[in-house]
């Protein structure tokens, strides 16, 4: 930037840091002020300045204190699919130093980075869904953006309630795999780690092509994210590739073993497919399983693992519109079946296959359990909501005076009848969450202790005493394979049973709730067990 074009936007800067104070004053919430000398594009990210003003728990935050949080260059951009047509607009946000050159910092001690976003959440009037979701994954034990409620002031004009929030990218603070240079094409190096993206197909995304159709029958594409197309070297394309074909062969095979002799769970972290799975079930994500879907693949040296996730796009769940039938609290959306579902062109066929092994829906029901005893439990998700609701209710209230046609009026796919203020948004959100875990509780708290295979090879099989305080006794089960998991999937146990009975000492396994698999060449079969 020129000299001239520098001072005229530090002008700009000074003379609106004055006039805020016609429309914003104070906040309990950090303000986020920027500034450019354009409008701000699709893309190319143009250059501004922005200024964070967060005083911590001295608050509330004046517009005319100083930038304490962040005070610099940026180079800034619009962000979204469908969203873009909306007044408020989201917007990508990379911070930069004096010369434009990628500036990392850690702000609001969500770790260093150069790469964040200002979410808008215009299609959910609640302002609630995404940070409540990005917890709820995070409860379960996995990354998810962090993030925090602001108030943005754009160019001397106020705009509203903002979600500040991480880009999903590869980092020590965001998603925790190992670094792909451009030489690391062999051995361990090249096994990760790598993030591929399923989402929309109609900007022509770089990518590879999987062995199986989905669910609309015509290729299915997992696209480039990292490393980028244009860094990713040939020796890693062929490796992630054939990595790839493995898993899926494995897992759409009759017996889910590939040629190689290996299971498809020797290839995933099997428990953050079950979580992925119930955090896009309680919200009924529509677009949660094939857009803005995102897996991340360990090196082998850390496990090696394929994990679903991070998750991204929650704007669309809980009962807010009528895409895919996310307003009915009732069926199951992974399946894709009820009205108006679409861009099934990106819809992987794995989660059908994956319910369809009695192992996973086990360990799905386990973990819905498990979670519902906590963190969704009812008491817990409202209190959630109630928290958040108190900490936004002033910004909220001045976000709706600024978009003052939101409240009351469809602005999306909204089911009728539309809220016709806030406090109904809230209600209608809890109703629904809870019609929804009602239904779930219905679908998947059944009896897991007995069999879930209907195969005469198991019809002797029996499992003393459960619960169990030192040890099990498997009759009935020679010539298999028993393995013990636990709730996240990892195996504890595993030997072959060559006896009519054998006995698992339990006196060294921790308490708790385990899956326990026998194998046999004529199928499989699974039950719960519980050590006291």
């Amino acid at each position: 930037m020129s000299k001239i074009k520098h001072v005229g936007l530090v002008l700009l800067v000074l003379s609106t840091h004055l006039s805020w104070s016609q429309t914003l004053t104070q906040s309990n919430l950090p303000i986020v002020v920027i500034n450019t000398t354009s409008e701000i594009p699709d893309e190319p990210k143009i250059t501004g300045f922005m200024g964070i003003i967060d005083n911590g728990t001295s608050a509330p935050n004046l517009v005319t204190d100083s930038y304490s949080e962040y005070n610099g260059r940026i180079g800034i951009e619009t962000r979204g699919n469908s969203t873009q047509d909306f007044a408020k607009k989201t917007y990508s946000v990379e911070l930069r130093t004096e010369d434009d050159q990628d500036r990392s910092v850690n702000l609001f001690g969500m770790g260093r980075e150069e790469d964040w976003i200002l979410h808008a959440m215009v299609i959910d009037k609640s302002q609630l869904r995404i940070p409540m979701s990005f917890d709820f994954f995070r409860f379960m034990g996995y990354y998810a953006s962090k993030w925090r409620y602001v108030e943005l002031i754009l160019n001397g004009e106020y705009r509203g309630l903002y979600l500040f929030t991480e880009r999903i990218k590869r980092d020590d603070d965001r998603v925790d795999i190992a670094r792909l240079d451009s030489d690391d094409n062999s051995g361990d190096a090249v096994t990760g780690g790598y993030i591929l993206r399923i989402d929309w197909l109609f900007d022509d995304p770089e990518g590879f092509v999987s062995d199986f159709e989905s669910q609309e029958g015509t290729e299915m594409l997992f696209q480039w994210y990292y490393p980028r197309a244009e860094n990713i070297t040939s020796q890693q394309r062929n490796y992630i590739q054939n990595w790839m074909r493995d898993f899926e062969s494995a897992l759409f095979s009759e017996t889910y073993i590939n040629a190689k002799g290996f299971r498809y769970d020797h290839y995933i972290d099997v428990a953050s497919f079950a979580d992925f799975f119930l955090i896009n079930e309680i919200s009924k994500n529509a677009d949660g399983y094939k857009l803005s879907t995102f897996l991340h693949k360990e090196r082998d040296s850390d496990g090696g693992r394929l994990h679903a996730g991070p998750i991204w796009d929650f704007d669309q769940t809980y009962g807010v519109s009528l895409v895919c039938s996310n307003n009915d609290f009732t069926g199951w959306t992974y399946l894709q079946n009820q009205e108006g579902c679409g861009d099934l062109e990106s819809m992987p066929l794995w989660w059908r296959r994956l319910i369809d092994d009695p192992n996973f829906y086990a360990l799905v029901r386990n973990r819905w359990t498990l979670f519902r005893s906590g963190f969704l439990s009812d008491e817990a998700i409202d209190n959630w909501i109630t928290e958040n609701v108190s900490l936004i209710s002033e910004p909220i209230a001045r976000n709706f005076q600024r978009w003052n046609n939101f409240l009351g009026e469809s602005i999306w796919f909204e089911p009728e009848p539309i809220p016709e203020d806030y406090d109904a948004e809230i209600s209608a959100l809890r109703s629904w969450i809870r019609s929804r875990t009602n239904w779930m509780d219905a679908q998947l708290r059944r009896d897991m202790i007995t069999s879930v295979v209907d195969n005469q090879d198991f019809e002797k099989v029996s499992v003393y005493p459960n619960p169990s305080s030192e040890s099990f006794v498997i009759a009935g089960a020679e010539n298999s394979i028993l393995q013990i998991m636990d709730t996240r999937g990892s195996e504890i146990y595993k030997t072959n049973i060559n006896a009519m009975e054998h006995v698992v000492n339990t006196t060294d396994i921790p308490a708790g709730i385990y899956i326990l698999r026998i194998s046999k060449a004529s199928g499989i079969m699974s039950m719960k067990v519980m050590v006291e």
